[in-house]
C-alpha cells in the first residue's frame, strides 16, 4: 500500500458532509478555548475594578490612629498607597433607617473611593466648613436649597469600637457640591458626605481627632506579614484592623479572615477551578460530537476497511488511517479556529464597550475604558498554543474509539457488510399506529451505543449552557454585598412594633413573594448591673442583652450547618444561637467580655436554652451591632421569653415583574397608620450592584 497515506485525503473528499461536520466541531472548540484565553485577563481586570468601585481601592484600613501612627504608615516603603480620613460624626436621616456619615479626607484618601465622590452639581469641598452631600441624603433631610446654602447637622461621634458614650454636637456647614446618589451604602445603613480640609480640627475635641488610614501593599505575596508587622510598629490592636475582603478576594490575596464569614472568602482560585471545569465540559461536548460523527463514518465505510485488510492492510495502518484524517482536519480547523477566536474576542470586547456608557463599565470615559482593556488583553502566543494543544488532544481522544473500531474488524465480516450480530426478541404482534415512529425506534435500537452517545451529546450541550451561566455569576464581586439586606424593602418600627395582622396586610398587593421577619428586644443594665428580665448569668460592664426572634429561613442562614433535630430544638424553645460581645479596651488595657460557646446552657426568664453555636450579629434597621450578648431564638420562643409578640422589622421580597407602585403604596399606608414606623427600599441598591456587574456579564456571555 504505497499510496496508503494519500488514501486518507481521498476518504475525506469522498465524505464531504462528514468531514465538514468534524471540521466545524474542531473550529468551534478551538474558538472557544482561544476566546477564553484572550478574554481571561480582561474579565479578571473588570472583576477587580468592580470590587474597587464597590468598597474602595484599598487592601486594609487601620482605625483610631494618631497623627504619629499615621505618619509611620505614610513613610513605610512597603506600601504603594496610603490615604486617610477623619470621621466628623454621624447624623440620622429621619424616617429612613439610613445615617449620614461625614468624613474629612486628606489629599490621597478620597481618590480610592470613586463611587462616593461623583459630582452631580457644584464642586468638592476645599476648605473648613464646606461639605458635599449625596442627593438622596438631601432628599431625606427635606433640603430645598442650592449650592452655597447653609445646612445644619446634628452629629454624634465615637471612636472605633468605643466603650464610652458618644460625643454629640451641632454645626453649620456650607454646601459646596451635590454628589450623585450612591445606594451601595444602604446595605450597611450608611451614606457618606465629604467635608473640606480643616473642618475636623475646628469642630472635634482632641480625643476624636483620630485617623482611619487605608493602604495597599506593594508586594501582594507578603501582604499579611506586612500588615502584622505594621500593626506591631503602630501599636494597633487586631480589633482596629479592617480588611477589604471584597477587593482581596478579587485579587486572590491571602489574608487573616478572622471572624469574616467563610462564605465571603471565596478567592480567585475557586473561580479558576470553575473556569477549567467549564472549559472541560465544552471540550467534552465537542469531543462527543467528533466521536459520534467518526463512528458513523467508519460504520458506513466498513466494507472499504475490510477490502483494505484483505489487500494486506494491517490493523496499525487502519488505525493510522482514521487518525490521519483527523490530523488533516485539525491542520485546517485549529489555525482557522484560533484566528476566528482572536477576532471574536476583540469584536465582542469592542461591541460590549461601544454600545453602552463607560459608567456602566465603572470608567469615567471611553478612553479610560479602552486603556483598561488594552492593558489586560492577553493576545500572546502562549494562550494560542495552549488552546491549539488542548483542542488537538481532545480531538484525538474522541477519535481513538472510532479508529480502534475500524482496526479490529475482521476482513471477512467487513466485506460481507455484517459488523454486528442482531438479536431480536420474540415480539407479540401488535398494531403499528405510526410507522415512522416505529421504524425510528427500531433504528435507534440497532446501535444502542451510538444512540446513547447522541443523547449524551445533546445532554452535554444543556450542561455547558448551565455551567457557563454559573461561571459568569462567579465573576460577580457584588454577590456577597447583596446578602447584607434580606429583601426588596425593610419596614421598621423599633418602638411599638407591628402587630401580626400587618404581615397579612402586606400580602394583599400582587407580586409579594415572601417575608422575612425580625423581633427585637434590647435590655440595658441598671446602675447595679441588673436587667429587667430574669437571667442566670451576669454581663460584663457596658454590655447589653438582646433577645431576637427570627423565622426558620433566617436561622438556617445564620447557621447553615443546623440539623433537623437542632432546628426542632429551636422551635421547641430548648435551644438558641448566640452572638458574643466584643471585648473593649479600657485605658489601653485589654478588657474581658461575656462568652458562650456551643454546648453551654443559658437561663432566660426561667427557660433553659442550649447554645447550639455562635453566629453573626443580627442588627435592627441597619443600626449596627449594639455591643452585648445576642440570644437568637425561633419566632414563637421570643414571645415566650419576652412576653411580646410584635414584629420590630419586616423584610418584603417581591416576585419578578411585581407591581412595585402598589406594594410601596401599601407599605406607606401601613407606616402612616402605625406611629413610629419607617421603610426603606433596596431596589436601587440592587440595581446599582447589578449595573456594576453588567460589563463582566456581557463579556463572559460573549
Amino acid at each position: 500500500m504505497k499510496s496508503y497515506h494519500s488514501f486518507a485525503w481521498k476518504e475525506l473528499k469522498a465524505q464531504k458532509i462528514t468531514s465538514i461536520l468534524i471540521l466545524i466541531a474542531i473550529i468551534l472548540s478551538t474558538m472557544m478555548t482561544t476566546v477564553i484565553g484572550q478574554s481571561w485577563g480582561i474579565l479578571q481586570a473588570l472583576r477587580v475594578q468592580q470590587a474597587q468601585n464597590l468598597n474602595g481601592n484599598r487592601y486594609v484600613t487601620f482605625h483610631n490612629l494618631t497623627y504619629d501612627q499615621k505618619t509611620i504608615l505614610e513613610k513605610d516603603g512597603r506600601l504603594s498607597f496610603v490615604g486617610s480620613h477623619i470621621v466628623l460624626g454621624t447624623s440620622r436621616l429621619k424616617n429612613s433607617g439610613i445615617s449620614l456619615q461625614l468624613r474629612e479626607y486628606d489629599e490621597n484618601g478620597l481618590s480610592i473611593y470613586p463611587a462616593i465622590s461623583k459630582l452631580k452639581k457644584g464642586r468638592l469641598p476645599e476648605k473648613a466648613g464646606e461639605i458635599a452631600l449625596p442627593q438622596d441624603a438631601l432628599d431625606y433631610m427635606g433640603f430645598k436649597g442650592d449650592i452655597g446654602d447653609t445646612i445644619t447637622l446634628d452629629l454624634y461621634v465615637s471612636l472605633f469600637r468605643d466603650a464610652e458614650v458618644f460625643y454629640e454636637y451641632q454645626a453649620d456647614f456650607t454646601l459646596s457640591g451635590i454628589l450623585q446618589s450612591n445606594y451601595l451604602g444602604y446595605g450597611s445603613g450608611v451614606v457618606i458626605g465629604i467635608a473640606g480640609s480643616g473642618t475636623a480640627e475646628e469642630l472635634l475635641p482632641q480625643k476624636y481627632l483620630v485617623y482611619s488610614t487605608d493602604f495597599r501593599t506593594a508586594d501582594k505575596g507578603s501582604f499579611q506579614h506586612t500588615v502584622n508587622d505594621l500593626a506591631v510598629k503602630t501599636g494597633v490592636s487586631k480589633n482596629h484592623i479592617q480588611y477589604n475582603w471584597i477587593y482581596l478576594n478579587a485579587l486572590g490575596i491571602e489574608y487573616d479572615k478572622g471572624d469574616i464569614d467563610e462564605g465571603k472568602t471565596r478567592g480567585f482560585s475557586y473561580m479558576t477551578l470553575t473556569g477549567i471545569m467549564t472549559g472541560a465540559l465544552v471540550l467534552l461536548a465537542a469531543g462527543l460530537v467528533i466521536y459520534n460523527i467518526l463512528k458513523i463514518a467508519v460504520s458506513k465505510r466498513i466494507k472499504v476497511y475490510g477490502t483494505l485488510r484483505a489487500l494486506g492492510g494491517t490493523k496499525g495502518q487502519l488505525y493510522s488511517l482514521v487518525t490521519q484524517q483527523l490530523v488533516m482536519l485539525c491542520l485546517i480547523g485549529i489555525p482557522l479556529g484560533a484566528f476566528l477566536g482572536v477576532i471574536s474576542a476583540s469584536g465582542i470586547t469592542k461591541a460590549a464597550t461601544s454600545l453602552f456608557s463607560p459608567e456602566i463599565f465603572m470608567a469615567n470615559n471611553q478612553e479610560e475604558l479602552n486603556m483598561l482593556i488594552s492593558q489586560n488583553s492577553t493576545g500572546k502566543l502562549l494562550p494560542l498554543l495552549i488552546s491549539a494543544a488542548i483542542t488537538l488532544i481532545f480531538s484525538f481522544l474522541a477519535a481513538m474509539p472510532a479508529a480502534r473500531y475500524a482496526a479490529k474488524v475482521s476482513p471477512v465480516i467487513a466485506m460481507n457488510g455484517i459488523t454486528v450480530k442482531v438479536k431480536r426478541k420474540n415480539r407479540k404482534e401488535k398494531r403499528i399506529r405510526n410507522f415512522e415512529a416505529f421504524y425510528a425506534r427500531l433504528n435507534m435500537k440497532r446501535n444502542a451505543g451510538r444512540t446513547a452517545i447522541t443523547i449524551l451529546s445533546l445532554l452535554m450541550s444543556i450542561t455547558v449552557f448551565v455551567a457557563v451561566q454559573s461561571f459568569s455569576k462567579l465573576l460577580d464581586a457584588s454577590k456577597d454585598i447583596r446578602k447584607l439586606h434580606l429583601g426588596d424593602y425593610s419596614v421598621t418600627n423599633d418602638t411599638t412594633g407591628f402587630m401580626p395582622s400587618i404581615v397579612e396586610e402586606l400580602k394583599i398587593p400582587d407580586g409579594v413573594s415572601s417575608f422575612s421577619t425580625l423581633k427585637y428586644s434590647l435590655y440595658k443594665q441598671e446602675k447595679d448591673g441588673s436587667l429587667s428580665i430574669e437571667t442566670g448569668f451576669e454581663l460584663m460592664p457596658g454590655e447589653t442583652l438582646q433577645i431576637i426572634g427570627v423565622d426558620e429561613a433566617r436561622l438556617n442562614a445564620l447557621m447553615p450547618s443546623l440539623t433537623k433535630e437542632q432546628m426542632q430544638k429551636l422551635k421547641d424553645g430548648k435551644a438558641c444561637l448566640v452572638k458574643n460581645p466584643i471585648a473593649i479596651s479600657y485605658g489601653g488595657q485589654p478588657g474581658s467580655a461575656t462568652s458562650f460557646v456551643a454546648g453551654d446552657s443559658i437561663l432566660l426568664a426561667n427557660n433553659e436554652l442550649e447554645v447550639l453555636g455562635n453566629c453573626d450579629a443580627v442588627t435592627l434597621d441597619n443600626a449596627g451591632f449594639v455591643n452585648g450578648v445576642q440570644v437568637i431564638v425561633f419566632d414563637t420562643v421570643y414571645d415566650l421569653l419576652t412576653g411580646k409578640s410584635t414584629y420590630s422589622e419586616l423584610y418584603v421580597i417581591l416576585e419578578d415583574g411585581a407591581d412595585t407602585e402598589a406594594v410601596e403604596q401599601k407599605i406607606e399606608q401601613i407606616c402612616n397608620e402605625t406611629s413610629g414606623s419607617r421603610w426603606l427600599s433596596y431596589r436601587n441598591t440592587d440595581k446599582q450592584l447589578e449595573e456594576s456587574y453588567q460589563q463582566i456579564k456581557l463579556l463572559a456571555w460573549g
